[in-house]
């Protein structure tokens, strides 16, 4: 390859992550579940603007409650299924206000 080539191949290469950069990401849904008193995944990755849906699979009522009080899925009942966004960056722990024992994380990325 020439010198120019190469150049224009770099060139190229930055043009397209600059494009990249500037694209804007769709929205995701991320499924969290609640077996046997316990969120999993117990960390989720997910930036601002991305859906969690929780299901709950227990016998009882649950609920998905940010510990900053920034959202609350409210009672889950036991089948049943809430959703929520996600409305800011930074890491959100949140737990079950029935059952303070269980708890888990939104790690939001920028």
């Amino acid at each position: 390859m020439t010198a120019r080539r190469g150049s224009l191949a770099v060139a190229a290469l930055a043009a397209g992550a600059a494009a990249c950069a500037g694209a804007k990401r769709a929205p995701q849904r991320h499924d969290v579940e609640i077996r046997a008193f316990a969120f999993a995944p117990a960390a989720v990755p997910a930036y601002p603007g991305d859906t969690l849906v929780f299901v709950n699979h227990d016998a009882v009522p649950h609920t998905a409650t940010a510990d900053n009080g920034a959202w609350d899925t409210g009672s889950i009942a036991a089948n049943g299924t809430r959703a929520v966004v996600i409305p800011a960056n930074g890491v959100v722990p949140y737990h079950c206000a029935i059952h303070t024992t269980m708890t888990a994380r939104v790690d939001s990325i920028k």
